[in-house]
């Protein structure tokens, strides 16, 4: 029976039809993702109106969604890597699609707060699943490109819940919103169901089904295979029986540190961001409108920057370009901090800001998958991602107790510094880590 390499299969062709196809229905569930996350921040206002509450009040309804995510991304990896990556993804929209809906029916911030946990536990397992799958069908010279498209979903989906919302509040009433932001996913699911296959890889780690793999692949590349072919996965084996215990053994170990650390970092700037930007701008005299309009510059860029830093990272190296990004961050956010308080030429940086501050949370996804072998890739991403939720829960705490001290906008994005800095050493002690590591690998035989 003729064995073949799978990745050697995938990476001499160019993308096919079924590639963009599995693209495409991975976008979709990153941009529902992103509505569903960004919905609650547009709801702020409606529910201070409604419930006779202070802005104070509303610090759970944030962070009970962020807390939701990380669990959902720590628990959805190994499942993944056990079940397949098509069954977790269309079990997390229908789960995050009830609760979504479900959460319609709260009448108190309590209540709202427990269900959006649930929420984001759906939320958190659909996000690195849905990237890593891409990550699988891609060659490995595009592979960061796709997966950066793909998490380009994440930022639409926040646009378009602004728009989305404040249809359905001026329209009916924000329990509406909620419910739209609970039927889309749920519909979804039917047509995920129906045209997403499998990863080729997983499948590849499942003796009993070459079968199923030989027909996917006959549909992925335009060779054509026979009944009696057999794929193999030429990657360094994992003892580890459990997948978590794999992304700490020797030889992943300060790789996985570095990766966790980075990522807490950038998430920590970016939700910081994400959450008071608004807020900060209006302190110092700036309108509603203005202020919202910094707050939809910032993901702009951000947008702008996905479509960009995976071409970067396949063209210049992974690291290198992670490390220069928020190496740029950090000079904007010097530039943010000395600028004059006028609308254009802030909006301006702020703009620029986005790019590249997004862009490196979008790129530590990349730089896991890329890392990490089959066995404990699903694993590697949602633990790496729910990891850093806990940095982006960080950043709005630290953002409402910079808040709360009466600090100048000027003064937190200074601060914000810090973080950045410690992202960038992360991304290079990476850098030097994988590069010792490729250099062993080709001295040494790969153990299968």
């Amino acid at each position: 029976m003729p064995t073949l390499d799978l990745r050697t299969v995938i990476d001499r062709h160019g993308v096919g039809g079924l590639q963009r196809r599995v693209l495409l229905l991975c976008l979709g569930v990153t941009t529902l993702d992103g509505i569903d996350v960004a919905m609650v921040s547009y709801l702020g206002p409606s529910l201070i109106a409604d419930w006779h509450i202070g802005k104070a009040q509303l610090g759970p309804v944030v962070t009970s969604g962020l807390l939701g995510l990380a669990l959902g991304s720590l628990i959805a990896g190994p499942l993944a890597d056990r079940l397949g990556r098509r069954k977790v993804i269309l079990a997390s929209l229908v789960f995050f699609g009830l609760m979504s809906a479900a959460t319609a029916l709260s009448t108190n911030i309590l209540w709202f707060s427990v269900l959006r946990v649930l929420t984001g536990f759906g939320l958190g397992a659909a996000l690195p699943n849905a990237t890593t799958l891409v990550s699988e069908y891609a060659p490995s010279r595009r592979r960061s490109h796709l997966m950066a498209l793909t998490y380009c979903g994440m930022t639409l989906g926040g646009a378009v819940a602004g728009y989305l919302t404040s249809l359905f509040v001026q329209v009916a009433s924000w329990h509406w919103a909620l419910v739209a932001g609970g039927v889309l996913p749920l519909a979804y699911a039917v047509v995920v169901a129906a045209a997403l296959p499998e990863s080729p890889k997983f499948l590849a780690r499942r003796p009993g089904r070459q079968a199923e793999l030989v027909a996917l692949m006959n549909r992925v590349v335009p060779e054509r295979f026979g009944a009696d072919t057999r794929f193999s996965l030429d990657e360094p084996a994992v003892a580890a029986r459990v997948p978590v215990a794999g992304l700490v053994t020797r030889r992943f170990r300060l790789g996985t540190l570095t990766i966790w650390t980075g990522f807490v970092c950038a998430f920590f700037i970016v939700y910081l961001m994400n959450s008071w930007l608004p807020i900060l701008m209006t302190d110092v005299g700036f309108s509603l409108t203005a202020a919202a309009t910094m707050g939809l510059l910032l993901q702009a860029g951000g947008t702008l920057g996905n479509l960009g830093i995976g071409w970067l990272m396949d063209r210049f190296g992974l690291h290198r370009t992670v490390a220069v990004a928020m190496s740029c961050a950090a000079v904007m956010l010097v530039l943010v901090a000395l600028a004059p308080a006028h609308v254009l030429v802030l909006g301006i940086l702020i703009f620029v800001l986005g790019m590249f501050t997004n862009t490196v949370g979008t790129a530590f996804p990349i730089l896991s998958a890329a890392f990490y072998p089959t066995s404990i890739r699903a694993t590697g991403t949602s633990w790496a991602t729910g990891i850093a939720r806990f940095g982006a829960i960080g950043g709005a705490a630290a953002g409402t107790v910079l808040v709360a001290a009466g600090l100048h906008y000027r003064q937190v994005f200074l601060a914000l510094l810090v973080p950045a800095a410690i992202c960038v050493v992360a991304v290079a002690v990476k850098g030097r880590h994988t590069s010792t590591m490729e250099r062993a690998a080709e001295r040494a035989p790969v153990i299968r």
